[in-house]
């Protein structure tokens, strides 16, 4: 479809959005669809299993750093040992005349101190725990994903207090403190004959975020709450838990067979004694009931959405654009206009969905009907995309 023509729909579609019914005509049904989405960008053939591994940046270091401790550790207690057996080794009097002379004294142990982690260090096994890729199976020799876990930065705090004035007029104050942040994160993923698809830094995770801490009463309450140590294994615990929900949905979207979640609203109107809906009623209740099938048995769902259509289609058929008080009229049209496209969607008949978006160009959208139509041409077109790409 072209470029204009799509903006066209837009406009059409964002215009009824905001247009108004007879709030007592109009009935909505709205519902969660639960579907399988194909890959955006489909695996090769062959490649149905893959594994996770996780690396830290920081982890790496303080091991370094751990490590080298050890072995200073070893070498000073030895280093003591060997001293205190040559001090042993030596007389009485051969100690007190060193001790005189060369104010040497009994040999100390002097040990290094141990290094104190200063980020969070996360265990590989509960952070690769966050990936499900949907529809793979997890063991070594497929897909392999690697996450990085980058450095924590953070700005130095900055001490801040906000100005309280009660119906009095006294003035007092709450302090409190503000600190910028980021937590990048880092994933790829690599085939099994070496060559990598995905190599990026989660966008989210390079832009600093401001942390504002309580806001206390005096200066002394702050400073005894605020522990930086404590803040930042928050901040970097709360950051990497989120980026590995976007990261695991960025994942399963692109790659995956995933289930999702879609919602969906399907228009009818009320009946009057004078206008009869009871079938655009059953038809939005039928919807409902067909669309609850939809993941787990589709053939019948794909019955039940198609029954519905001849129902829409059939209303359609009577409607009068230009009287008002027709049972269908340019409003109530409007209504099934969309009914018709959201079925049309789920049953994958893309062409015609583009039939019915090219038909609402009839539609006075002055006087057309409301409808959540916001984002439905930019879905149906990411479908067919999906379906094309996996066929």
């Amino acid at each position: 479809m072209k470029l204009n023509t799509m903006k066209y729909f837009t406009l059409t579609l964002a215009a009824l959005a905001c247009l108004t019914m007879n709030a007592q005509n109009v009935q909505r049904e709205t519902m969660s669809v639960e579907y399988i989405s194909r890959p955006s960008e489909p695996l090769p053939a062959g490649v149905t299993t893959y594994n996770v591994e996780v690396t830290q940046t920081y982890r790496d270091q303080f091991e370094a750093e751990l490590e080298q401790w050890e072995i200073d550790t070893q070498l000073a207690q030895e280093t003591y040992d060997a001293e205190m057996e040559a001090y042993n080794s030596k007389g009485t009097g051969a100690k007190i005349l060193e001790r005189a002379l060369l104010d040497e004294k009994k040999p100390q142990l002097v040990l290094p101190r141990k290094p104190v982690a200063n980020e969070r260090l996360f265990e590989p096994g509960i952070i690769s725990s966050k990936i499900d890729m949907q529809g793979m199976t997890r063991t070594e020799g497929g897909a392999t994903v690697t996450i990085e876990i980058q450095f924590f930065e953070a700005s130095a705090p900055e001490d801040a207090k906000q100005e309280i004035k009660d119906k009095e007029g006294n003035v007092s104050y709450k302090y409190y403190r503000t600190m910028k942040y980021r937590q990048p994160l880092r994933y790829t993923v690599q085939l099994p004959d070496g060559s990598v698809i995905v190599d990026e830094v989660l966008t989210s995770s390079e832009d600093f975020t401001t942390h504002t801490s309580n806001k206390y009463t005096t200066k002394s309450a702050l400073n005894k709450a605020w522990n930086q140590t404590s803040v930042n294994n928050r901040l970097s615990q709360t950051s990497v838990e989120a980026g590995m929900l976007v990261i695991n949905n960025i994942l399963n979207d692109r790659f995956c067979f995933a289930k999702k979640t879609r919602p969906m609203t399907i228009y009818h109107a009320k009946t009057k004694k004078k206008v009869d809906y009871t079938d655009l009623n059953n038809a939005a209740l039928d919807m409902e009931m067909a669309m609850e099938k939809y993941l787990n048995n589709n053939d019948e769902a794909v019955a039940g959405i198609q029954a519905c259509v001849k129902v829409w289609e059939a209303a359609l058929a009577e409607a009068d654009f230009d009287n008002k008080k027709a049972r269908i009229n340019r409003k109530m049209a409007g209504l099934l206009y969309l009914n018709l496209i959201n079925a049309h969607i789920w049953l994958e008949d893309y062409d015609r969905v583009d039939v019915l978006f090219d038909e609402m160009r009839r539609v006075d959208t002055k006087k057309s009907a409301e409808g959540t139509a916001d984002g439905l041409d930019t879905f149906s077109e990411d479908q067919r995309r999906r379906k094309e790409i996996n066929s």
